[in-house]
């Protein structure tokens, strides 16, 4: 039990029970009430359900980042990376000497059966913690033979790694799109080049699809005469292209329409890695059941009936959106991508919202691109995306670059409130300042907090 205070002075008290298997969640989490009935699970007559989480236990991970701030070799950095509990992170190094690094750290549990995705009984030791992988067991590496380290998200550990750290990787396009940048590199890899790593907007999915749109049948000249739009396409999503915003909402009916008769409503398909990976399985079948629409008993649909249908919905979305003429579709004209002030941008209110709120912003990239500006079906807007890009020249560090989202000031009405978010949405940086001498002269006021 505890006793807080309010903004009245008036004491409020709280009850929150513990177990050993964490805080009791389903006293304070409506969803959870009456849970086995809801799940069509066997649960005892009194129950309650809780939730062990590695972040509600004691940690250290400011030493951990004060350790970073302070390491001057590989060793200090990993004696940091032990300190760094919750949650997992994929840390990367490296140093003025040419070695690099990755480790991950992090309390992983160790379970006597089962993985963790699921609620398990707690009132028997079936489930229970037995521990956290060790440390030096952990996925790290350090001066790869191949000469670069590249993580996205991706499973950075082989099928005959001993322990389960997760089963929700990203599937790795993102990952296999810079190994392929970086591997056929035209030449010397500068901060050029890097920095167009970064931007990088290649579709794998795109790539999948697109030849099967291009000779799937459509039976309908006006349709098949949008269609030429496709042919050719090298398949980046950058913010002018027209084939990228027909592709993509090609795309959205092609999975609403293969999956949604199928999966209940919340399991329903939003978009992502996991659903590009199962369309490519199925990509190659035409007569995979998934094809066939429970919603049409008498029917029985294929890959092309499906293909058709969708290319048509989606050149009737783009001419109402963005008119008759397919190349004057856009991308980013469906893309964007609006700041919202977390305060006052949510109020609901509209001229309140447009005082603190910064948008839309045309916007190239995609899910599961390397330009990571994630988004959901239903909506074409940037909900997720790559808050910061940086690229560090250890040979000489005053030749950094870096850019964020929006700026350095948090006054909506400063000149610094969103200034950065222009160069943010079409791929540039500016300079980091490394040097005082270099800082000072470049600072155009200074501010001093006084208590």
């Amino acid at each position: 039990t505890e006793t807080i205070s309010v903004s009245d002075g008036k004491p409020v008290t709280l009850t929150v029970r513990s177990t050993r298997d964490g805080p009791i969640i389903s006293d304070v989490y409506g969803d959870l009430k009456d849970f086995g009935k809801k799940a069509g699970v066997q649960v005892p007559e009194n129950y309650a359900i809780s939730l062990r989480w590695t972040a509600l236990e004691p940690s250290t991970i400011f030493q951990a980042i004060f350790g970073f701030n302070k390491a001057s070799n590989w060793d200090e950095f990993r004696q940091a990376a032990q300190q760094f509990n919750s949650p997992a992170q994929n840390l990367i190094y490296a140093d003025t000497q040419g070695n690099i690094g990755y480790q991950m750290p992090g309390n992983i549990p160790i379970r006597r059966s089962g993985n963790g995705t699921l609620p398990v009984p707690g009132w028997t030791d079936q489930y229970e913690w037995t521990g956290y992988i060790p440390f030096d067991e952990l996925p790290h590496a350090y001066n790869p033979p191949a000469g670069y380290i590249v993580t996205a998200n991706n499973e950075v550990v082989g099928a005959d790694y001993p322990h389960l750290i997760t089963t929700d990787w990203d599937y790795g396009f993102r990952a296999q799109r810079i190994v392929d940048l970086i591997t056929q590199a035209p030449g010397p890899i500068d901060l050029a080049y890097i920095q167009k790593i970064q931007f990088d907007n290649y579709s794998f999915n795109a790539a999948t699809l697109v030849p099967i749109l291009l000779n799937t049948p459509l039976n309908d000249p006006a349709l098949e005469k949008v269609r030429t739009l496709l042919d050719g396409w090298d398949y980046h999503e950058t913010s002018q292209s027209a084939p990228a915003a027909l592709f993509e909402v090609f795309w959205s009916h092609l999975l609403t329409n293969t999956f949604a008769d199928d999966l209940p409503e919340a399991y329903a398909p939003k978009n992502g890695s996991r659903w590009y990976e199962v369309m490519r399985e199925i990509a190659n079948d035409p007569t995979s059941h998934w094809w066939d629409s429970r919603l049409t008993p008498n029917l029985v649909e294929t890959r092309d009936v499906v293909v058709a249908g969708s290319f048509a919905q989606a050149v009737a979305d783009m001419q109402d959106s963005q008119g008759k003429d397919p190349s004057a579709w856009s991308w980013g004209r469906l893309h964007t991508a609006t700041f919202r002030n977390q305060t006052l941008g949510k109020s609901g209110i509209g001229p309140i919202e447009a005082l603190f709120n910064r948008g839309p912003f045309v916007t190239g990239g995609g899910e599961s691109l390397v330009d990571a500006t994630g988004w959901t079906l239903g909506s074409y807007e940037v909900d997720w995306l790559p808050s910061m890009r940086m690229v560090v020249d250890l040979g000489n560090l005053g030749n950094s670059l870096t850019v964020h989202t929006t700026g350095e000031s948090g006054h909506a009405f400063a000149a610094h409130y969103a200034d950065m978010t222009p160069l943010w949405a079409t791929g540039q940086y500016y300079p980091m300042l490394w040097d005082e001498q270099t800082i000072i002269a470049a600072a155009e006021a200074h501010l001093s907090l006084v208590p």
